[in-house]
């Protein structure tokens, strides 16, 4: 009786333990989305990568941007694996080669299209490209500030902090500088968690 007794005592506790006793009448409501996060690829501050001197001598801002590209990716052991073996400067054809040997896939522009950074920023990619003279820097979407949509950038010389740039003067002088985009295509990180419903009547 007693051995029983401990038994149904334990199948009880389970039962509560994991839910299965019928409980009162929740009544919830649905909570509204949060609106898209800006950027949308909002890397954190501790995951910039600073620009660094190669071995030539030579910044390496096109593998800076890519890591920190492929960190919002979270293909974090490929962009370290690319930044201990690329450095120094870098042109689209010979990063394409690289990215190419490497069976990484990816899609580019060369014509300074806005709507490239219209699908980067819609698939929540971002991008790397040609940006400042003689530079690289990430594309981490566009931005919406009072009505005026501006190009945010992720400049690896100034890790920590985006700049903005209005859309029609950034594709202007993007397209000054060579107009040069690319996105590797894998899945970005999630969106930021949210609570989607509250209890308003618990009986």
């Amino acid at each position: 009786m007693e051995v029983k007794l401990r038994t149904l005592v334990v199948v009880c506790l389970l039962l509560i333990c994991t839910g299965c006793l019928p409980e009162g009448d929740v009544q919830v409501r649905s909570l509204p989305a949060p609106s898209p996060e800006q950027p949308i690829a909002n890397l954190p501050t501790q995951l910039h990568q600073r620009n660094w001197t190669g071995r030539l001598n030579q910044g390496s801002c096109v593998h800076a941007s890519l890591v920190n590209h492929l960190r919002w990716l979270n293909e974090f052991e490929l962009g370290e694996r690319w930044r201990a073996t690329y450095s120094d400067g870098e042109w689209d054809s010979r990063l394409r080669n690289r990215l190419d040997a490497a069976d990484i896939d990816y899609s580019y522009t060369v014509k300074a299209d806005p709507r490239f950074l219209d699908w980067a920023t819609a698939t929540r990619r971002g991008a790397i490209l040609w940006w400042k003279p003689a530079h690289c820097c990430t594309f981490v979407g566009w931005v919406n500030r009072d009505g005026r949509q501006y190009a945010a950038i992720l400049d690896n010389n100034y890790p920590g902090r985006f700049e903005l740039t209005p859309r029609e003067q950034f594709v202007r002088l993007w397209a000054g500088y060579g107009g040069f985009a690319l996105t590797v295509m894998e899945d970005p990180a999630s969106s930021l968690p949210y609570r989607s419903y509250e209890v308003i009547d618990e009986r």
